[in-house]
């Protein structure tokens, strides 16, 4: 039966370019940083105290030419996943002022206080402190 949901997969346009927004800029860590024979990388970041990777996958090395150009062009096209912190105006203010791209206001809502941000390539996250329900 399955286990446990161990990585997640977005497509990035340059591995280095997405290591430096998701370390520096939303403070992820660094997980798994391996060179293949045939020059493609498996690269995973997470977030601190979290098992789950997400793999920055660039498919030019991993794939034959008409799959990898399939995948580059959903680039920036991951459904939005929900990131939750305990202090949302801390996270915000801290994610904001490292650059990142917020395309919502902060706003209350029944379930809690959010706000919708942006990665390098247009991928849409939101940033969730859940109410108290």
């Amino acid at each position: 039966m399955l286990k446990r949901l161990a990585h997640v997969t977005l497509y990035v346009r340059d591995c280095e370019e997405a290591l430096q927004f998701y370390t520096e800029k939303l403070g992820f860590e660094k997980r798994m940083d391996t060179r293949m024979d045939d020059g493609s990388r498996w690269l995973t970041v997470g977030l601190p105290g979290q098992e789950l990777e997400i793999v920055l996958h660039d498919p030019t090395h991993w794939h034959r030419e008409e799959i990898a150009r399939e995948m580059l062009a959903a680039v920036g096209k991951n459904p939005m996943w929900v990131w939750e912190t305990d202090d949302f105006w801390q996270t915000y203010e801290t994610i904001r002022q490292r650059g990142v791209k917020f395309v919502s206001e902060p706003v209350e809502v029944v379930y809690g206080m959010e706000a919708i941000f942006e990665d390098l390539y247009g991928n849409r996250f939101l940033l969730l402190a859940p109410a108290s329900l």
